[in-house]
């Protein structure tokens, strides 16, 4: 499997860290979600692709607690088919370390103009809930109440 640029081939998918295809992050007040996508995956006949999506958001927290999960989107450009799939995060951004029993409890009003935001890096292709063909795709990520922007991927097999 080939990536146009080559470096989606090197990014460790599943993990929540800033990688050498993570956007940047943007100015301190924005709020949203980027991602990056190759423009192109390239596969031999009957190989499943692999479809890397390198993001950052910074969303507010009330809305990352009680909004949308994290969401891939794909639509295929000459149907106009959409398919997503939601990522489960199994525990990757839970502390290490629980809080005491006697923490206090954090209510709504306690997280008024609180951000939070990270880097993820997943395998579009694992969490969609139908296999993706040769084609064109436009793609996208939704999370709390932010889509983020789309970009258009192509998948051609050699």
């Amino acid at each position: 499997m080939d990536f146009t640029p080559t470096v989606f081939g090197n990014v460790e998918l599943g993990t929540f860290q800033q990688t050498a295809c993570s956007p940047a992050a943007p100015a301190a007040a924005w709020r949203g979600i980027e991602i990056a996508a190759p423009r192109q995956i390239t596969i031999t006949a009957g190989e499943r692709p692999r479809v890397p999506i390198c993001g950052y958001y910074l969303v507010p927290a009330l809305a990352a607690i009680e909004g949308s999960p994290l969401t891939v989107r794909l639509r295929r450009l000459d149907t106009g088919a959409e398919i997503a799939g939601v990522l489960a995060e199994e525990g990757d951004n839970e502390p290490d370390v629980p809080p005491p029993e006697d923490a206090p409890e954090i209510g709504p009003e306690d997280l008024e103009g609180v951000s939070t935001g990270g880097y993820f890096n997943i395998d579009a292709q694992r969490v969609l809930t139908g296999e993706l063909a040769q084609g064109d795709y436009e793609v996208w990520v939704s999370y709390a109440g932010t889509e983020s922007n789309r970009l258009r991927v192509r998948i051609e097999t050699r």
